[in-house]
């Protein structure tokens, strides 16, 4: 019996995760006040990239960053974020590439390619490359239909 694949497709802007567009996704639990989470959010018409929002770790377990909406809000890891001709990138003291966010646009929308091996607090491998886009390991929504609200802390 084929696997059901959880998926759907924005007429404006997508991401490559899991070997699908989406028009949005987030792994991880976004509403957790010190857990791992990447949210890649929906894009909107008025945007020119697409909002990423993110608390990343180091292999030890340590907190490197927090991120929302692409800006580096929490940085205890000294990352530095680098814009890039349709993104950006993050990238460690240790000149490691973090994470790479690059957009391409296309006669009828956009395509976004993300960049990374991400780890969550506990060591366990949360996002990685596969292929041209990520691989998403754990808890996911691989599919949002509408952009992403954080509750108020």
């Amino acid at each position: 019996m084929p696997k059901h694949r959880e998926s759907l497709i924005s007429a404006y802007h997508n991401y490559l995760v899991n070997d699908m567009l989406s028009p949005g996704f987030f792994v991880g639990d976004p509403h957790s006040q010190d857990d791992f989470y990447f949210l890649a959010d929906i894009m909107l018409p008025e945007e020119a990239i697409p909002p990423i929002s993110a608390r990343l770790f180091d292999r030890q377990g340590l907190l490197l960053l927090e991120l929302k909406r692409n800006s580096l809000t929490e940085n205890p890891g000294h990352c530095t974020l680098e814009t890039t001709p349709g993104g950006f990138r993050i990238v460690c003291p240790s000149d490691e590439l973090l994470l790479e966010v690059n957009t391409q646009k296309f006669a009828n929308g956009y395509l976004t390619r993300i960049k990374a091996q991400l780890y969550d607090g506990g060591n366990i491998l949360r996002i990685e490359p596969l292929h041209e886009g990520v691989q998403v390991h754990g808890q996911a929504c691989l599919a949002l239909e509408a952009p992403f609200e954080f509750h108020k802390r």
